[in-house]
């Protein structure tokens, strides 16, 4: 896959998807400053975390998201319509959109998103991403051990996102 250095990328994170196949697949955490690091030189616009209120957030994770310039969204159920709404709002500012899920819920906001003209990346673990979104995206991006945190994070990322 080649990478363009002038993109300007939103990276979507659904969290709870994310978290539970890093967990069940390799029992650690998810490593969001190394996936954040993985964009490269593109321009991060807009780096979102999304996962439903009910679930735990700890105030330690909060400032780390802040660190790296992101945003946490809270819906009272799943993820799924606050990412998707969100990814069609700021298909117009973007040259690409990284959905990390693998949910092929997204199969339709990722074929709005390419006829939009976005170029889209889905990130996953192999093991949990429906073959239809790997199929349908511009690229794959498999993420593995390399993403997995097994001791307590530190909080810090040398990245910052900014905002357009």
């Amino acid at each position: 896959m080649s990478i363009l250095v002038y993109q300007k990328v939103g990276v979507f994170f659904d969290a709870e998807n994310i978290e539970l196949g890093g967990y069940n697949i390799y029992g650690g955490r998810v490593n969001y400053a190394a996936m954040v690091e993985e964009v490269g030189d593109r321009e991060i616009t807009r780096v979102i975390y999304y996962k439903p209120i009910h679930k735990n957030i700890s105030e330690e994770f909060r400032k780390f998201w802040t660190s790296l310039g992101g945003d946490i969204k809270q819906p009272v159920k799943n993820a799924d319509a606050w990412l998707t709404i969100d990814a069609v709002t700021m298909a117009d500012k973007l040259d690409v959109v990284i959905l990390v899920a693998g949910d092929k819920d997204y199969l339709p906001l990722l074929w709005y998103l390419k006829n939009r003209g976005c170029k889209v990346e889905v990130w996953s673990f192999p093991e949990t991403c429906a073959e239809m979104m790997k199929e349908a995206a511009d690229s794959f991006f498999p993420l593995d051990e390399r993403f997995i945190l097994k001791e307590k994070p530190s909080g810090k990322s040398k990245r910052k996102v900014k905002k357009t």
